[in-house]
Formats: C-alpha cells, structure tokens, sequence
C-alpha cells in the first residue's frame, strides 16, 4: 500500500483575502482569488473580458459589478 494521502482541502477563510492557509506542518499557501481573477480580467484582450464579466454577471451580478469597478481603479503593485 502506498504511503501516499490526500492533501488537505482548501477552505474558505473567515478573515478578508490574502490569508494564508495552512496545508502541512510549516508549509502555507497564499489565496487571493479576487487579485488573481483582477490580474486575469486586465491582461485579457477586451472582447473576452467582456464576455467573462458578463457570464459571470449572469451567475452573479454583485461579483461581476465589483470586478467591472475595481478594473476601472488604478492598481498598485
């Protein structure tokens, strides 16, 4: 039988983004959904984006219309 076993799933963090979340004894991985979905939206080419915002808006008009706000601010880096 082999010695291999399942990773800990990751769970939603009650504390705001960029929480780390703990997956072995000293090891943690960073989550930022929003940013990662953020840097996705601003390098796609216009007419995809679109097409993702207004997909997403269907399932989730709230989200969409954040990301559409926050992708008309500056980010800083």
């Amino acid at each position: 039988m082999s010695a291999y076993s399942r990773p800990p799933r990751n769970t939603p963090s009650p504390s705001p983004q960029n929480q780390p979340q703990k997956t072995g004894e000293n090891q943690e991985i960073r989550i930022d959904g929003r940013g990662q979905i953020l840097a996705m939206l601003e390098a796609a080419d216009p007419a995809f984006r679109e097409s993702l915002l207004k997909r997403l808006a269907a399932r989730d008009f709230d989200l969409a219309k954040e990301l559409r706000s926050s992708l008309k601010q500056p980010r800083y880096r």
